[in-house]
């Protein structure tokens, strides 16, 4: 668990209210970094998977058949039950390791591992040895990565719509991440 000191220690960095992070923190992960199980949550994504292979020089339809399931070009709204995202992820990584594991989202803050340097990390090892660590780990990397990409003003304006669009991508509007997150920054004020 994430102390109210250490959201507050973030919210002081980005410059917003602790309601904002914890409204991010709620859409993206339903505010937990871990499972029940107390893994680490992931939401591997398969199209992001076959950009990473091409990025990696290797040539994704040549990996296509019998894992239909983890790799397409295409965004696709249903990633499955989130029961199945490491088995994914795992599978994944028998293609190619560096490339399955930038296409999985981690932790409180669902942040890219293709984003790790943008989290202030290396590479994506550590990002993700460092998120398995606590969800305090995983708001340092949030907090870096909110910084590093010139995002501190949408928060600290509770702009919500454009933080979302710049976080979630094109398919934040057809997620509602905008008006979800508005709904928890009210909640959380209070």
């Amino acid at each position: 668990m994430i102390s109210e000191t250490q959201f507050e220690k973030s919210a002081a960095v980005v410059g917003c209210e602790v309601a904002v992070i914890k409204a991010v923190a709620k859409v993206e992960s339903n505010g937990a970094g871990f499972d029940a199980a107390g893994k680490l949550k992931v939401l591997f994504e398969p199209h992001i998977f076959w950009k990473q292979l091409v990025e990696s020089k290797y040539d994704p339809r040549q990996f296509v058949k019998g894992n239909e399931d983890i790799l397409y070009p295409d965004y696709r709204q249903d990633h499955g039950a989130y029961q199945l995202q490491w088995q994914k992820l795992n599978r994944a990584m028998k293609i190619q390791e560096t490339a399955a594991l930038k296409s999985a989202s981690y932790g409180m803050f669902q942040i890219m591992g293709f984003n790790h340097k943008a989290t202030g990390f290396d590479n994506v090892y550590g990002m993700i040895n460092a998120f398995t660590i606590s969800e305090d780990e995983q708001l340092k990397g949030f907090t870096h990565f909110i910084v590093s990409n010139n995002l501190v003003a949408d928060l600290r304006n509770k702009n919500f719509a454009a933080f979302a669009r710049k976080y979630n991508g094109p398919a934040y509007a057809k997620n509602a991440y905008d008006t979800k997150m508005e709904k928890y920054y009210q909640q959380f004020r209070k």
